[in-house]
């Protein structure tokens, strides 16, 4: 209800708009910029739709877990600058035909390999520290214990 309602006020505005138009009247009602309540109200309302829908998928459960490592490899600042200023110049496809595909389809890639990483992360820390639990932790920590009684020794 609640996105209907705020989808209803931006066709309510842009048929306003229009008419206006006609008239030569332009006054300028922006309701569809950031934190206004046509936007708030079909987020929010978006929000409690997905929020109370109920899906099951290994695959996206997977893609999902890798999300915020993606996100975390691809915002360090040295990835930042080799993707954007040396590999993938977007500036350079703004004018080019069908920038918004090649931008996508750039995207995608990136997400894609980030996700293969993360994935090898998560493979690699399954066989090392997870095949164990807390024998990493008890070898430090003997270590650690071995390290201290040979000082107090001294």
């Amino acid at each position: 209800m609640m996105t209907g309602t705020g989808l209803g006020f931006f066709l309510l505005y842009t048929c306003v708009s229009v008419v206006l138009s006609l008239f030569g009247i332009d006054k300028g009602i922006f309701v569809t910029g950031s934190f206004k309540l046509p936007v708030i109200m079909v987020s929010f309302g978006m929000f409690l739709l997905f929020d109370r829908l109920s899906f099951r998928s290994r695959i996206i459960n997977r893609i999902a877990q890798s999300a915020f490592a993606v996100y975390l490899i691809t915002d360090h600042p040295a990835t930042r600058t080799l993707l954007w200023k040396h590999l993938f110049v977007l500036e350079d496809l703004y004018q080019q035909p069908f920038a918004i595909l090649q931008i996508l389809g750039i995207l995608l890639t990136i997400y894609f390999a980030r996700t293969l990483i993360d994935c090898m992360r998560q493979g690699l820390f399954a066989v090392t520290v997870s095949c164990n639990r807390g024998r990493c932790l008890e070898l430090v920590w003997n270590g650690i214990g071995k390290q201290i009684k040979h000082l107090q020794e001294e």
